[in-house]
């Protein structure tokens, strides 16, 4: 059965601004990306326990997804993939995530 990928309005927010990101560099860039992000999506469907945890964030799983670091939560009992960021590799992830979640 396959898993229901649900993309939580930050990492929806996230996905376009990396594409809005990436369209200052060559027309096909952000085409390439949405193709990545897309499969990884479809992956996630298949089988989200194929990422590692996030050494960075252990309470998530993380998908590269180009330069980008997906992460997600699986809920299990929902049968369910919650997409909860979409960040720059290169970015304090950490600081990042700590920050979503005093906001919180």
């Amino acid at each position: 059965m396959r898993w229901s990928v649900v993309v939580l309005p930050r990492a929806r927010r996230d996905y376009y601004l990396a594409i809005d990101y990436l369209s200052d560099f060559y027309p096909g860039t952000p085409v390439r990306f949405h193709q990545k992000y897309a499969r990884t999506l479809l992956q996630l469907q298949d089988n989200p326990f194929g990422w590692s945890v996030c050494y960075a964030c252990p309470d998530y799983r993380r998908a590269i997804v180009g330069k980008y670091t997906l992460l997600y939560k699986i809920v299990e009992e929902r049968h369910e993939v919650h997409i909860h960021r979409l960040l720059r590799g290169s970015w304090d992830i950490p600081r990042i995530m700590r920050e979503d979640e005093s906001e919180s």
